[in-house]
């Protein structure tokens, strides 16, 4: 994907550029505050825009529109900014914490026109709450689910029977509060199953 980077830590960019670059990503431009992020994302040719919260001038999440896909990248857990990036419709938010290969599996998930968003503030001691009534059998399901894999293939793998599996998939979007195995997923590492 051709990316572009909106952070005003060059350290931060330089990191990024370099994980996405390896990754097989183009990182076709960079900018440090909001009047530059406008600048460059009226002229660059990108599929997707990773851009912090917090810049010098302003809030990042005002860059977002419906043009492009959107990927909000920041330090704070702010239900506020969880809730802005939402409604002006990011499509993930994730922490500048997590693992650098959640960023990349977020990623991908957005190229395949997914959501990945946190549950709001008012649910997440729900669904981790949820996450902790997840059965070793259903956490088994839900990593391999995780990797790509069919149904067919997961009871395969497990060695139960393909009726099996889909319960155990129903019990594990009912807990997690999703309705899709993709949702399900991203829950899942949201909540740090995965």
């Amino acid at each position: 994907m051709r990316i572009v980077l909106v952070d005003d830590h060059q350290l931060i960019r330089s990191g990024l550029r370099e994980l996405l670059t390896q990754a097989g990503h183009d990182v076709v431009g960079e900018a440090a505050s909001l009047a530059q992020g406008r600048a460059l994302l009226a002229t660059a040719q990108n599929d997707l825009a990773i851009i912090d919260v917090s810049l010098p001038d302003g809030s990042g999440l005002d860059l977002i529109n419906d043009n492009r896909r959107f990927i909000v990248l920041t330090l704070g857990d702010d239900p506020t900014s969880l809730d802005r990036a939402r409604a002006r419709g990011a499509r993930a938010y994730i922490l500048k914490s997590d693992p650098s290969e959640h960023l990349l599996a977020v990623i991908e998930q957005v190229a395949l026109g997914h959501k990945v968003l946190p549950a709001s503030k008012r649910r997440s001691s729900e669904v981790q709450a949820a996450a902790l009534a997840i059965t070793s059998r259903e956490l088994d399901v839900l990593q391999i689910l995780a990797r790509g894999w069919s149904t067919k293939e997961i009871a395969s793998h497990l060695f139960l029977s393909e009726a099996t599996i889909k319960t155990h998939l129903a019990s594990i979007n009912r807990k997690l509060m999703t309705t899709s195995r993709t949702a399900a997923v991203a829950r899942g590492r949201e909540c740090g199953l995965i």
